[in-house]
């Protein structure tokens, strides 16, 4: 992995390389202002982009769907045109990655497939579809409603918390990815009218919080305002961090080396290092290969039976393989 040449991280001022989860009130300016994110692409599960003039809308009807979507966005033509994608709603969206699992299951309900493994599943295809969105270098803006919900602390005792209306697992799934969580509110200020607020640190009444230390507490829910607010959190980082801990150049944390592994490659240096192995002392290596197969494919599995979603575990599997000393007969 290289981890002797690893430099220190650098936080980025361009805002492109960050995911941004909005919810709150229905109409309080979430779609708005994240359709004037860098270049969006409003993908709309939810049809609310009506009165949005100029934006860049594709309709999403079902998971098969996006599915296509994100074929397109490897496209250089495409990345070239737009660099944010915007999810309009991420809880429609899970919805229908629920619904995608059903239909290869052949069940009408999530939970008809046995042991709970649906929601398992369901989880892990909206987890790693919405990953390869930030792994290809967009910018990520999910966007959801609020709830208040009841929780029950340890000691039995229920407390109500406002949250996005996605069920438990999408929404950890997205709090977990996210930089920015902000819950957007009307409220009405001393003078009788009405303001949009986004808040940006959460309290016991609601979910809420940033990665960056100096975001406020809560801005007039504005793009100009939101942006003026990042940068000067960035700014008071760079007093406290120092300068040069701070890049122009924009980041992606979400880079997949997994696309870097060639299946052919692995089998044919698994084959080359295994013989080399038994062949200098096949009583010493063929029960410590097979030790170290059977660690990562389970018992009496074997590599020549792997398929190509496998090539993690034989990248792995050849990795132990060359750490074995040679010994001779």
């Amino acid at each position: 992995m290289g981890l002797l040449e690893l430099q220190p991280h650098k936080v980025s001022r361009d805002l492109r390389g960050y995911s941004v989860l909005f919810y709150g009130d229905i109409k309080s300016g979430k779609t708005t202002i994240a359709s004037r994110f860098p270049n969006a692409l409003l993908l709309a599960f939810e049809k609310g982009f009506s009165t949005l003039g100029g934006v860049y809308a594709q309709p999403i009807n079902n998971w098969s769907e996006f599915l296509k979507i994100l074929r397109e966005l490897k496209n250089e033509k495409v990345k070239a045109k737009f660099e944010t994608i915007v999810i309009d709603t991420v809880d429609i969206a899970y919805e229908y990655a629920e619904q995608y699992i059903c239909n290869i299951e052949g069940v009408d309900g999530i939970n008809k497939i046995p042991f709970g493994q649906g929601w398992t599943k369901a989880g892990k295809e909206f987890d790693q579809k919405l990953r390869q969105i930030v792994q290809m270098g967009y910018g990520l803006v999910l966007i959801s409603h609020s709830q208040d919900k009841v929780f029950i602390n340890e000691d039995g005792t229920e407390y109500n918390k406002i949250v996005p209306t996605l069920p438990n697992k999408p929404r950890l799934i997205c709090s977990r990815m996210c930089d920015i969580i902000g819950y957007s509110r009307i409220i009405e200020t001393s003078d009788g009218k009405n303001k949009t607020m986004l808040f940006m640190r959460g309290t016991p009444r609601f979910e809420a919080g940033s990665r960056f230390r100096y975001t406020p507490d809560r801005i007039e829910f504005t793009y100009e305002n939101l942006i003026q607010a990042i940068a000067e959190a960035i700014d008071l980082q760079a007093q406290e961090d120092g300068e040069e801990f701070i890049t122009e150049t924009r980041e992606n944390l979400y880079i997949d080396t997994t696309s870097n592994l060639d299946f052919d490659t692995l089998m044919e240096e698994f084959g080359h290092i295994t013989s080399v192995l038994v062949e200098s002392n096949v009583d010493y290596y063929v029960p410590r290969i097979t030790e170290i197969v059977e660690r990562h494919l389970g018992k009496g599995k074997k590599v020549a039976n792997c398929s190509r979603d496998q090539v993690e575990l034989i990248d792995i599997i050849v990795s132990e393989l060359k750490e074995l000393p040679l010994k001779g007969k």
